[in-house]
């Protein structure tokens, strides 16, 4: 294991999870950085170029959206700048990263370890590496969280009826 008190986070992607996983390492005493597609500011967070927090992280956290770009976002070159022994947490989507060089990158001791959650997690390279760990995405799947989706989509239909309609879309 590792001590994560005084170790460097690394956050990629700092929207509604990115940032959470930020309060939450600058609560342990983790030095948090992160990079951003769009210029973001947070207290207590150095923003960094994607490079810079490939290199300087001792755990990286992915929490960017899946766009047509950022496929492989985490392929052989990106683990390469990374340091020797890095965890990689990938909170969204298995496409971010290229398992097979991940899967690599595990073998070797490069990645001293890669949480990932998605579906079908019986297949593909990670499958049965000891320090590789799928889980089903159901974070979203509390008694709070439906609580609190309901809520929303309750006030939604309130604020429709009322001529005021809250998050438009267009």
């Amino acid at each position: 294991g590792m001590e994560l008190m005084g170790k460097t986070l690394g956050v990629i992607g700092l929207g509604n999870i990115g940032s959470r996983v930020a309060e939450l390492g600058l609560g342990i005493g983790m030095k948090v950085i992160a990079c951003n597609r769009n210029p973001k500011q947070m207290a207590g967070v150095e923003m960094k170029s994607f490079d810079e927090v490939l290199a300087e992280s001792d755990a990286i956290s992915l929490n960017t959206t899946h766009e047509d770009d950022n496929k492989d976002l985490i392929g052989n070159d990106a683990i390469g700048k990374m340091k020797d022994g890095v965890i990689v947490v990938n909170t969204v989507d298995r496409d971010l990263v290229n398992e097979n060089a991940m899967a690599e990158a595990l073998k070797s001791g490069k990645v001293s370890g890669y949480a990932w959650e998605g579906e079908n997690l019986e297949e593909g390279p990670l499958v049965g590496l000891e320090n590789s760990l799928g889980i089903k995405a159901f974070a979203y799947y509390t008694k709070e969280a439906l609580d609190n989706l309901f809520q929303i989509l309750t006030d939604n239909i309130v604020t429709l009826a009322q001529g005021n309609p809250q998050n438009r879309v267009a």
